[in-house]
């Protein structure tokens, strides 16, 4: 038996991933962490965390930063993966062939717009043997709360989304981006900033301007304390398509655009890592913590209505049906719009040329997994270019308001003809979608040029007197 148990350990002590720093600065090679093609076009970071949340390499976050400030007219990507990726899957290749794809738009390129892509790494990939990989679940999504509640990860986002929005620079824009466990880390990190406040009896305002988790693979709970703090400071005014502060006088200053929500969680509809094994993973660890007791808490933008805390512990928040605010509807096939320039997934250039109307967006691709034939690996050739598929599928979607609260927190479900199952946010569909959300985050100007992005002004507390009751969380 001792025998056995030692082979056990070997194995696992064998299949265990190298810990990194894989992309670390060196004298000899002090920009290792950097990269990107010969002509400039677009900039590529790698900034590494370790299991306790600390920077496993310091100067990769000032070789980052220093990028963004030597550019002038910086759009900046920061993008935390997910289980079963690190600083060297596969995952590092999709992003950033996205980060190509976007500086290869017109807009881009007439613009001179410097495009630099930040991925956020960290250890979720623990062991390297097929099979023993889905061990790590809980591990892992432990890790990543940890990432998430220590400083260093918050602070270098923080960092790089101020000095995009240096005084200086003729544009910024600045888009956060996270998946399953690098999900849970962005929408814990920066829920935190959202709701922060000054020495002055102000709000501090998110330097960054938009932020989108793919399947989160965290429990509810914090989701719906920020809904909730969301509804007690806003109140949604439909004829104005905002959400206004609740304070008096907030009419003439905190308003917020109805299409620039503060967090937008994507949930496709057949993702059964969170779905249907993480209620049942959480329920056994309960069981065995021998957790049972929950306490009630007010559902957000209901009347008094309360739900066990346990219904929002063992539901990530797109699974959760109190939470659940949008959803994204089929509206039929559609006609490819003329002139477009790109070949090769067209709906994103569709999507992001013009402004959005009512919230409608296209797709063009059969959800058929085409892309996985690419990206193997964590090296991608900017100096090749993909094929058009010859399948194109064009048609119209809409995000409507599907009920709960309505606040600057979109909860999204979306169809598995965008999104497919748990890793399916780098396919075409998806970037087409998210390129949609892209556009009505930074509107068109008469010009045709993105208007320079704003600080958000989070409202000062409402007068709870004229608050009614169930608005008290």
């Amino acid at each position: 038996m001792k025998t056995f148990v030692r082979l056990i350990f070997a194995m696992l002590l064998a299949s265990c991933a190298s810990y990194g720093p894989y992309h670390a600065n060196t004298a000899a090679e002090p920009l290792n962490s950097i990269r990107g093609p010969s002509d400039g076009r677009y900039k590529f970071a790698f900034i590494e965390f370790g299991d306790q949340g600390s920077a496993l390499d310091t100067s990769q976050r000032a070789a980052a930063i220093n990028v963004i400030r030597q550019a002038q007219r910086p759009l900046l990507f920061v993008y935390i993966h997910g289980w079963m990726n690190n600083a060297v899957s596969g995952d590092v290749c999709r992003f950033e062939h996205f980060i190509d794809m976007v500086s290869r738009l017109p807009e881009v390129t007439h613009g001179k717009i410097n495009v630099i892509g930040v991925y956020i790494a960290w250890r979720g990939k623990d062991l390297a043997v097929p099979g023993l990989d889905l061990l790590t679940f809980w591990n892992r999504k432990s890790t990543g709360g940890e990432v998430a509640a220590q400083n260093s990860c918050l602070a270098t986002i923080n960092e790089l989304a101020l000095t995009a929005r240096d005084p200086g620079k003729q544009v910024h824009h600045c888009v956060l981006m996270g998946h399953s466990f690098g999900g849970l880390v962005l929408s814990n990190t920066i829920s935190h900033s959202i709701l922060d406040a000054s020495s002055t009896g102000a709000r501090n305002a998110s330097p960054w301007d938009m932020a989108v988790a793919f399947n989160p693979a965290d429990n509810a709970i914090g989701t719906r304390q920020l809904m909730s703090e969301l509804d007690y400071l806003y109140q949604y005014d439909p004829s104005r398509g905002a959400y206004v502060g609740r304070a008096p006088g907030a009419e003439e200053g905190a308003a917020m655009n109805e299409n620039r929500p503060l967090l937008i969680v994507l949930q496709s509809e057949n993702d059964q890592a969170t779905g249907k094994f993480f209620p049942i993973g959480q329920s056994l660890a309960n069981t065995v913590n021998l957790h049972y007791h929950w306490d009630k808490v007010p559902v957000p933008g209901s009347n008094g209505q309360k739900v066990s805390e346990g219904e929002l512990q063992t539901h990530t928040p797109g699974n959760d049906k109190y939470l659940v605010n949008f959803r994204v509807v089929p509206l039929g096939e559609a006609a490819p719009p003329a002139d477009l320039k790109t070949y090769e997934n067209r709906a994103f250039e569709a999507n992001i040329r013009q402004n959005v109307r009512g919230r409608t967006f296209f797709t063009s691709e059969k959800n058929n997994g085409h892309e996985k034939q690419f990206c193997r690996g964590p090296d991608y050739n900017p100096n090749e270019t993909r094929p058009p598929t010859g399948n194109e599928d064009w048609r119209q979607w809409e995000f409507v308001y599907s009920g709960n609260a309505r606040v600057p927190c979109w909860i999204v479900r979306v169809p598995k003809d965008i999104i497919w199952g748990h890793g399916g946010l780098w396919s075409d569909n998806s970037v087409a979608m998210f390129g949609a959300l892209y556009r009505m985050h930074f509107p068109l100007n008469a010009k045709g040029v993105p208007a320079p992005s704003q600080p958000v002004r989070v409202p000062k507390a409402p007068d709870t007197r004229k608050l009614n009751e169930d608005k008290l969380h």
